[in-house]
């Protein structure tokens, strides 16, 4: 039987920065496998492919847009199959390789599925069993279908399908769920053509942020006439005569469209896995007990990435691949979550990090909150893209910056502002007085700074 000192099950983001760190700086004999597409779900039906097509959805409306420009334009047409054949080869541009970048720095690849089936022993799908000394789950997660009576009979849509089924733009089109991943398709499908209806069971779009900042959202996505329905559920779900959808609303509102979209949620992939055998306890919400290591109650076993149940990011994932090849090689370092920034690639994007207003009172913080409106930057009004706001939160107390949260044209990079201030646990008045260059939308950071700097310090 072959024996690995390091087996990772998941050739995604995570578990391939594993396997490449732990090549990079030891001599292990090393293996990963991966039963769908080296990348993972990021890289072949997540981040990647809806990044490009949310570029192509933004082209779209900016050509359409271009009059208030002075720039003529014919009517706008997308064309979906041009749409896919570009997210291809941005795909092919990020892991077109496969194995051989893995190969070249000697880690054994098998491009099929693993079983965990015991303590160090793990079956390949062609029957092969081999052993490692340690193992990491890089498994990744899997849709979440919500138990909506008629919703798991129905051929609906997930991310994957959402991406690469469609062969021209649906009429209609519903979306379950108003997370990150429900907004984004539902501002590209509107953008795309499709008359589109956001349902989400909580009070906003985009639960996990800042009220403000969500509110901002949800009025972009309806002037650009997506229908958002929120604190609404759904009651049952059927077919109509002519093979459409049909939601039925608490209250007796209804939905009728030609396609389905769930985006609910997701929860981590142990399927097939013999956890109990290998000794890996799960908590009720069935994710893997973990040490501030990541180890699992199997202590030669790791888990890192969206498999963990916890920070669903592909950033976060390759923080903890460096977590865990460390603590492989001896040089354990704990993981901490204090600063992890967040986008929702919108237009404009939804950036954040750190805590909401809310979460910082209910986490007992005596906050202070300050607001800078996109409105009042002249750069916004230069590009003609006014919606939105920074919106900084601190301890008033102590002074220390609990949180940022911009939306705006470019958010995802402005928010790393913050993101710094916040790790480096930088006075609020060293944002404030730093020089912003000009015109430039970061100059609305320092305006909520310069406020929330006075507000600590009357």
């Amino acid at each position: 039987m072959e024996r690995f000192d390091v087996f990772v099950i998941g050739g995604g983001g995570t578990g391939s920065e594993v396997a490449f760190q732990l090549a990079r700086r030891s001599d292990l004999r090393v293996a990963i496998a991966e039963r769908d597409e080296l990348g993972g779900e990021c890289n072949h039906y997540g981040c990647v492919p809806t990044k490009a097509m949310l570029r192509s959805a933004r082209v779209a409306a900016m050509a359409r847009d271009a009059g208030r420009f002075g720039v003529r334009t014919p009517g706008v047409e997308v064309d979906l199959a041009a749409v896919r054949e570009r997210v291809r080869r941005v795909i092919d541009a990020q892991s077109g390789e496969g194995p051989a970048p893995f190969e070249r720095m000697g880690v054994r690849v098998f491009l099929q599925e693993a079983r965990l089936v015991g303590p160090h022993r793990i079956e390949l799908a062609d029957g092969t069993q081999v052993e490692a000394a340690r193992i990491v789950l890089a498994t990744g997660t899997e849709p979440v279908i919500p138990p909506v009576p008629g919703l798991r009979e129905l051929p609906v849509w997930t991310n994957r399908e959402a991406v690469w089924e469609p062969v021209r733009v649906p009429g209609s089109l519903p979306i379950l769920g108003a997370g990150a991943i429900g907004a984004e398709f539902a501002q590209l499908y509107a953008r795309f053509g499709s008359r589109v209806t956001l349902v989400e069971l909580l009070p906003q779009v985009l639960p996990s942020e800042d009220a403000d900042a969500a509110g901002e959202l949800t009025r972009a996505l309806e002037e650009e006439g997506v229908r958002v329905e929120v604190g609404a559920r759904v009651e049952r779900v059927g077919r109509d005569e002519g093979g459409g959808f049909v939601l039925s609303l608490a209250g007796g509102g209804e939905v009728r469209a030609e396609r389905l979209l769930v985006a609910t949620g997701r929860r981590p992939a142990f399927d097939g896995h013999d956890l109990a055998a290998a000794g890996v306890e799960l908590d009720a919400a069935g994710r893997p007990v973990l040490t501030d290591t990541l180890r699992t109650t199997a202590p030669h076993i790791w888990v890192a990435g969206d498999a963990t149940g916890e920070l669903l990011f592909t950033h976060v994932g390759s923080y903890e691949a460096e977590l865990v090849a460390l603590d492989i090689l001896g040089t354990p370092r704990p993981r901490d979550y204090r600063v992890v920034p967040r986008v929702t690639f919108t237009d404009p994007e939804v950036a954040s990090v750190g805590l909401t207003e809310a979460a910082a009172r209910a986490a007992g913080h005596e906050v202070a909150a300050a607001t800078a409106r996109i409105e009042d930057n002249e750069r916004a009004h230069i590009d003609g893209r006014s919606r939105g706001l920074v919106k900084l939160v601190a301890d008033r107390s102590t002074g220390e910056l609990l949180g940022g949260h911009i939306v705006a044209e470019e958010a995802g990079a402005m928010i790393h502002e913050v993101v710094v201030a916040m790790a480096g646990r930088l006075p609020v008045r060293v944002l404030a007085d730093a020089i912003h260059a000009y015109p430039t939308l970061s100059e609305s950071v320092r305006w909520a700074a310069i406020q929330l700097a006075e507000a600590l310090e009357a």
